[in-house]
């Protein structure tokens, strides 16, 4: 047991938890959401302390795009081999839904990021963030899975 009681010692306890959705994109969006999309929930742990820092958009994205092109390779139920985040758009959702959308990570976005709740979407740029807000795979991620105060 000495091996394990070293390795908790390492453990480095984030300071923030981003809690995102991300639906793949369409070609064409018919419907709040397509049948041949698929959907994860998921966090990301934002380090602002200590010896590791992923507390920059750089860092961000890069642990964003890892997780979500192990995710695209690894379940069966998404149709993309990976992910290019400029096919996609970014939604901020607060306690009351409503959503700030960003067209690219960068700087602003971050920092919105941060200052928000940190709860946001990854979805196709022509995905309608508001028809969304009222299919049932929204509602279980807001009501089950997000940062709410």
């Amino acid at each position: 047991m000495p091996d394990r009681d070293k390795s908790s010692e390492n453990i480095i306890e984030p300071d923030i938890t981003v809690e995102y959705i991300f639906i793949e994109r369409a070609e064409k969006q018919v419907k709040p959401i397509n049948d041949d999309q698929g959907y994860l929930m998921g966090f990301i742990n934002v380090f602002i302390s200590g010896r590791f820092k992923n507390d920059n958009v750089l860092a961000f994205k890069t642990q964003i795009l890892n997780e979500l092109n192990y995710s695209v390779k690894t379940y069966d139920h998404f149709k993309s081999e990976s992910i290019d985040l400029s096919e996609y758009k970014f939604g901020l959702i607060n306690n009351d839904r409503t959503v700030t959308e960003f067209t690219v990570m960068n700087e602003a976005f971050f920092k919105a990021l941060m200052d928000s709740i940190r709860n946001f979407m990854i979805v196709g740029t022509n995905f309608n963030i508001e028809k969304f807000k009222h299919h049932e795979i929204f509602d279980e991620w807001f009501d089950n899975y997000t940062n709410r105060i």
